[in-house]
């Protein structure tokens, strides 16, 4: 009876160390799964692993999604496939906030073409920054997504609305038909039918044939 109370007990603990593991990887380690909200930093690794995930649902056989992080979706998105942001920008990262997807990083704000977008406003920045952009992200047609940027910051100052559609256009490449003003291209592969932001995540969907 003891040896069977002994042998329960140790189960318990055992269980008890994997709960405890388990709760330790998922919620408090630094691989943790993204919190809306939060900010987390962009690597090379994400646009990898991100651009993995959007081909791996072309071959799919349901008309379900794939989540990308926001880190993912940013490093894949915006500067892999769109590449929005000068080269040279540095401290990359990316959250989802609600329904919109926010970048920051420290931009040199000349090749952003800042000066010429924010005229006198220009002298309140430096000459390399920290640059927030905040967007809501829709399917223009098959292959073209655009990022519609409601709210800029530069180091501590907000951006009046009234700027952003000519900050938009001074950084982004030559737009294509159907590019709203205030928006970024994105290039897509045909398959992708509709993008959604929602819980700390950017979800890719089929088109549905």
């Amino acid at each position: 009876m003891f040896g069977c109370l002994r042998k329960v007990g140790c189960l318990i603990i055992l269980a008890a160390i994997v709960a405890g593991g388990y709760y330790w990887w998922a919620v408090k380690s630094p691989g943790a799964a993204p919190v809306a909200g939060e900010w987390h930093s962009v690597t090379p690794t994400d646009a990898t692993t991100g651009e993995a995930a959007v081909r791996g649902l072309q071959d799919s056989k349901t008309s379900g999604g794939t989540r990308l992080t926001p880190a993912q979706a940013v490093a894949y998105l915006i500067l892999e496939t769109a590449k929005q942001l000068p080269p040279s920008s540095t401290d990359v990262q990316a959250m989802v906030s609600g329904n919109q997807l926010r970048v920051r990083a420290v931009v040199p704000l000349r090749e952003l073409g800042a000066e010429r977008a924010l005229g006198p406003l220009a002298s309140m920045i430096g000459a390399r920054d920290t640059v927030e952009l905040a967007g809501t992200v829709d399917v223009v047609r098959p292959g073209l997504a655009q990022m519609h940027v409601v709210k800029a910051q530069i180091h501590d100052f907000t951006l009046p609305k009234s700027v952003l559609p000519k900050l938009v256009q001074q950084i982004r490449h030559d737009a294509p038909d159907g590019i709203a003003p205030d928006a970024f291209p994105i290039p897509l592969p045909s398959y992708i039918g509709d993008i959604r932001i929602a819980d700390g995540k950017v979800t890719l969907y089929k088109n549905v044939k």
